[in-house]
């Protein structure tokens, strides 16, 4: 099989951008609950996470960190109430 687009390198970079698109899109979509399903995230996306959960109304939790590069990440939509 050939690929329709490739990508010239595999750099760290492009990896970060992609975990990143991947939860951005699950947090502007709503979701209430997001992971990046039970893997752990890059160091490089932690700050861009926080910032991000704060712009679009999340609680997030960082857990253990692998490696020095990989730590964990979980993201809660806060939900008010009206009572």
């Amino acid at each position: 099989m050939k690929l329709f687009i490739s990508f010239p390198d595999q750099s760290k970079s492009f990896c970060a951008g992609v975990e990143y698109g991947k939860l951005y899109d699950r947090m502007e979509k709503g979701e209430t609950h997001v992971t990046n399903d039970g893997f752990p995230v890059r160091k490089e996306n932690q700050e861009l996470l926080k910032n991000t959960c704060h712009k679009l109304g999340y609680t997030y939790s960082f857990g253990a960190e692998y490696y020095g590069e990989w730590i964990e990440f979980t993201a809660f939509k806060i939900q008010t109430s009206k009572n």
